[in-house]
Parts: C-alpha cells; sequence; structure tokens
C-alpha cells in the first residue's frame, strides 16, 4: 500500500521512514493529549466565576439562594418580636454574608452589596404581600376594615399627630380605605427596600475592610 507524502505528494510505500524525493519524514508518533480541561490557577478560577456574572461581577444565579436564605432568618426574628425594620436591616446585612461565601473571588463593593439587600426586600414585601392576599381572602371587606380600623386607632391613641383624627375619618370612607392601603403597601416596599439595602451596604463595607491586607 502506498501513501501520499504529506510535503511533495510523491507516492511512499506504507512504513517507509522518509519520502524518497524530498526526504520528509513520514512516521509520526502521537504526543500525549493536552487537557481540555482549563487550568486551577488562580487566574483561570476569577474568569470561571467572572463567566458566570454580569459584566459588574453580580451573579443572579448565586444572590436568589442568598436572598432566600437571609429572609428566613429574617422572618424568624420578626416572629419572635424584632421590629420589621430591623429584621430586614439583618436581612440584607446576612445576604451579602451569604452571596460572598458562595462566590469568594470576587470582591462584593457597596454597590453590589445595596442590590443584594435590595433584592432581599423585594422578596420580603411579595412574601409579606402573599400573606396579606392570603388572609384577605378568607375574610369580608367589613372584617379586613375592622382589624385596619382597631390598628389605626391604637395607633393614634399614642400619636401626638393632629392629623391621625382626619386620617381615621378618611379611613371610614370607601374612598380613603382604598387610597390608605394602596398607599400603606408602597412605604411598606420602601421601607423593606431601604432597611435591607442599608444592611447589604454595612455588610459590604466591613467585608470589604476586612479583606484588605
Amino acid at each position: 500500500m502506498e501513501h501520499p507524502c504529506e510535503k511533495c505528494g510523491a507516492s511512499v510505500e506504507d512504513g517507509t521512514a522518509f519520502c524518497p524525493r524530498c526526504n520528509f519524514p513520514q512516521i509520526r508518533v502521537a504526543g500525549p493529549e493536552v487537557s481540555a480541561h482549563p487550568s486551577t490557577t488562580p487566574e483561570a478560577a476569577i474568569a470561571h466565576y467572572a463567566a458566570q456574572a454580569s459584566p459588574s461581577g453580580f451573579s443572579w444565579f448565586q444572590a436568589l439562594p442568598s436572598a432566600s436564605s437571609a429572609l428566613l432568618a429574617a422572618i424568624f426574628l420578626i416572629i419572635i418580636g424584632t421590629p420589621a425594620g430591623l429584621g430586614m436591616l439583618a436581612a440584607g446585612f446576612l445576604c451579602v454574608v451569604l452571596y460572598r461565601r458562595r462566590y469568594p473571588i470576587i470582591p462584593v463593593t457597596a454597590g453590589m452589596g445595596a442590590r443584594l439587600g435590595a433584592l432581599t426586600g423585594v422578596l420580603g414585601f411579595g412574601a409579606t404581600a402573599i400573606i396579606l392576599a392570603l388572609w384577605t381572602a378568607f375574610r369580608s371587606g367589613k372584617e379586613i376594615h375592622d382589624v385596619f380600623l382597631t390598628y389605626l386607632q391604637q395607633y393614634a391613641a399614642h400619636s401626638s399627630d393632629p392629623h391621625m383624627q382626619q386620617v381615621l375619618e378618611l379611613f371610614n370612607t370607601p374612598e380613603g380605605f382604598t387610597f390608605i392601603m394602596i398607599f400603606s403597601l408602597i412605604m411598606t416596599l420602601l421601607a423593606f427596600l431601604l432597611f435591607s439595602s442599608l444592611g447589604g451596604a454595612i455588610a459590604a463595607f466591613l467585608l470589604h475592610r476586612k479583606d484588605r491586607p
């Protein structure tokens, strides 16, 4: 059997070490295969993490589990009597700590910490809205009105705000009741975002100081 020379194209018998025309070697020895896996150097690890993250280094894949776990801790704190604002502050802080443990290569800046905290706040507001929706689904409109009216009356009894009586009068009208409920939900969302973002930014700042040589 013959085969063409890779260099000049002349016919060369199989088993011949060199081409008789151009003396080009015909027998090749296969070298070791180069591994297709990237090396496990720090640079390769950083590139691996960066490929999963956005250009800012923020990874939603890692952020959502961290925010969910932090929110569960905040719910526990609120159940045992911790004020909701302080609970969401702790949730934002814990979210950044958990995110950093999951994603240790790229440092968390204060801006990223605030975003992680804000994500926790959004999840917290979503959980609150779902619980409120389930609660109202099994209550009549009058029962819901009476519960919130009792709460406002208790708050007004300990408040020195002269406008509280006007708020109570507005609450007793259908339009006022709807307005106050929507306004309360908006303020709850803003409060959750504010406290959780602040907690996230504080955690990122402290972690950054800890990482500095």
